[in-house]
């Protein structure tokens, strides 16, 4: 895992820890559950929750706005998939105070890698819960999601939040008039790679979704976030012992 750098270019990344292959490995692991639990769990999101808050508001239009059955309207009726995955979500993104409050205590400016654990625990537990209700397993894998949004928020890249695209597709495309130059480019490359990695990894989600068990997809986004942990844990202890040792 390569130290930290400055990250330039005309989205407005400032100076992060970890790499840029992380946050892109992160993303295609957000597309990877997000097309299973799509494909596997009712049409639901996991990590975009945008999708999650309109397929709700339509369920409250068909059920209570009257005349919409006969005005050819008709959506599938699911609120409690939407609902469960939202609610996880919210839990996921508190369950990460803790670790955040320890850092900035700490004085240390750096993601918790503990986060990284975190999710990766979560996305494992769905193997234990592949024959759950699947309100259950939502939950627990969108908690995950919040964690590594909450994770990617720390890492602080401008337009990339590992688990939504729209801000990175307008910090893509406003890159193409800012800041002409090399370190232009660098940013527009990152933000292109991050978009390819969610969509990369939405079409192996869904191939994979279709085709093997819940336990074993959920299992292998688990292992590939375990890996990070571990290689952010090596490369900060590396960097600690280089530290000690040069004082």
């Amino acid at each position: 895992m390569a130290r930290g750098r400055k990250v330039h270019g005309t989205a407005g990344l400032r100076e992060v820890r970890g790499t840029a292959g992380l946050v892109v490995l992160l993303t295609a692991v957000a597309g990877w559950v997000d097309s299973v639990s799509y494909v596997r769990s009712g049409s639901v999101f996991v990590a975009n929750q945008t999708g999650n808050a309109v397929f709700l508001a339509v369920q409250v239009a068909e059920r209570w706005v009257p005349g919409v059955h006969h005005a050819g309207v008709v959506a599938e009726a699911d609120t409690y998939g939407p609902f469960s995955s939202l609610l996880g979500f919210c839990v996921g993104v508190a369950v990460s105070v803790l670790p955040l409050r320890r850092s900035r205590r700490s004085g240390d400016r750096e993601p918790p890698w503990v986060l990284l654990v975190i999710e990766a625990l979560l996305l494992a537990s769905v193997i234990v819960l592949a024959a759950a209700p699947r309100e259950l397993r939502l939950g627990v894998a969108a908690a995950a999601m919040g964690v590594q949004s909450v994770y990617a928020a720390k890492v602080a890249i401008r337009g990339i939040s590992t688990t939504t695209l729209t801000g990175t597709l307008v910090a893509l495309i406003s890159a193409f008039a800012e800041e002409p130059g090399r370190r232009a480019r660098k940013g527009i490359a990152l933000l292109t790679l991050v978009w390819l990695a969610y969509t990369v990894g939405a079409w192996g989600g869904a191939a994979a979704g279709l085709t093997w068990s819940i336990g074993t997809v959920h299992g292998l986004a688990a292992a590939a976030v375990g890996l990070v942990a571990v290689a952010v844990w090596s490369e900060r202890r590396g960097r600690l012992r280089d530290g000690v040792a040069s004082a």
